[in-house]
């Protein structure tokens, strides 16, 4: 279980990810620079949280609790807990690594971030999956910018893959992305909802992604019931016990 819950947790972020900047092919005359963009991005040194993730497909209905910790721009650090104080799986991803560690399968992996883009065929990086994950919004060279009432309307163009930002005007957060890959058809939408604030700044207490992909439709769900933000290091553990073993990595 844990091993699809982990890896569906990846695959959310990754879909949105390519790092490449291009400007939209909708681009015209009207195009906007970034500049006039309101947004207002969670900030932070050490973040920490807990929650719950859900899982629903076609092949799957899963859940599980889910533990986050982060500290900016430097480690992700995810614990998957299905339940009575079981640790299945745990991750922890840097600028250059990623590390993931299957408890019920006595296995890790230990490697670079082509392990991803192979895995899931998309460019992908540190600062792209810190983004979705807070449902922070990015800058990536020039856009085209569109007022639509409550909400401010930002497309890009990386490579094949369409951004669609949807930014509250209201609290200036990230309400809604849409990911359109115009090779294959492929899409994912991210909600973000249930804002509370956190120190002084609104953040998203609840995440829904769905995701088409080859015409089957999953739904992915993250539901934090605490979050917390401090200037005092965390800690983000990752040993692995002698036992467990490595297999190759394709």
């Amino acid at each position: 279980m844990s091993k699809h819950i982990l890896l569906c947790l990846i695959a959310v972020f990754l879909l949105a990810g390519c790092k490449r900047e291009t400007a939209p092919t909708t681009a015209s005359a009207t195009t906007e620079t970034i500049g006039t963009v309101s947004v207002n991005n969670f900030d932070f040194d050490y973040f920490s949280s807990k929650g719950q993730l859900s899982l629903n497909s076609a092949k799957e209905n899963l859940s599980s609790g889910v533990s986050i910790r982060m500290k900016k721009d430097s480690v992700i650090w995810v614990s998957v807990q299905p339940g009575l104080g079981i640790e299945a799986a745990r991750m922890m991803l840097t600028q250059d690594s990623v590390y993931i560690m299957n408890r019920l399968q006595k296995e890790y992996v230990a490697t670079d971030y082509s392990f991803l883009r192979n895995r899931f065929q998309v460019d992908v990086n540190f600062e792209i999956l810190q983004a979705i994950l807070l449902g922070n919004y990015q800058q990536q060279g020039t856009e085209k910018a569109m007022d639509e009432g409550d909400l401010q309307h930002v497309q890009q163009m990386r490579e094949n893959l369409l951004f669609d930002y949807f930014i509250g005007r209201l609290n200036s957060k990230l309400q809604q992305l849409n990911v359109q890959d115009q090779n294959t058809g492929n899409t994912i939408t991210v909600l973000y909802s249930s804002f509370e604030d956190i120190g002084q700044e609104p953040f998203a207490h609840a995440l829904a992604a769905q995701v088409l992909q080859k015409g089957e439709v999953s739904d992915f769900k993250i539901n934090y019931s605490r979050v917390a933000v401090s200037d005092e290091a965390l800690s983000f553990p990752f040993s692995v016990p002698s036992d467990y073993k490595r297999p190759p990595v394709n």
